[in-house]
């Protein structure tokens, strides 16, 4: 009889034993990513006026597009090229806070010339560019 109570604990003490011993181990995994810097401009590559008459501005629009993954400003550079005046509202005004993924404004140039200008075709050249 002693030797089946001491066999009866043994047999328990091993199966709380095993029970105690089992555990969880947790590991932790971290995660890093850069985010890059996302700047697309995007603008025709022409806009006709058609024909002008002297001394009478005369306007476009051209719709400029892009993205940006922080706030951006859009400007404008003029060189009149062959035109007496060209302007822009974006030089006039830069466009500010610009961001996302779906960016479009819509500049309005203004260009004219006199009436020393020959009959012949005239072109200028607005560089836009997104700055952030």
């Amino acid at each position: 009889m002693k030797r089946t109570i001491i066999i009866a604990l043994s047999v328990v003490a091993l199966v709380f034993g095993v029970i105690s011993y089992a555990s969880a181990i947790d590991r932790a995994t971290t995660v890093n990513a850069t985010v890059g810097t996302m700047l697309q401009l995007t603008a025709p590559a022409s806009a006709d006026m058609g024909e002008l008459t002297p001394d009478v501005p005369k306007n476009v629009s051209v719709t400029v597009t892009g993205k940006s993954n922080r706030p951006a400003t859009l400007t404008a550079a003029i060189n009149a090229g062959t035109f007496d005046s060209l302007t822009s509202t974006v030089e006039a005004t830069d466009v500010t806070g610009l961001r996302g993924g779906n960016i479009s404004h819509t500049d309005t140039v203004t260009g004219s010339v006199d009436y020393f200008n020959d009959a012949a075709a005239v072109s200028g050249t607005i560089t836009y560019s997104l700055v952030q």
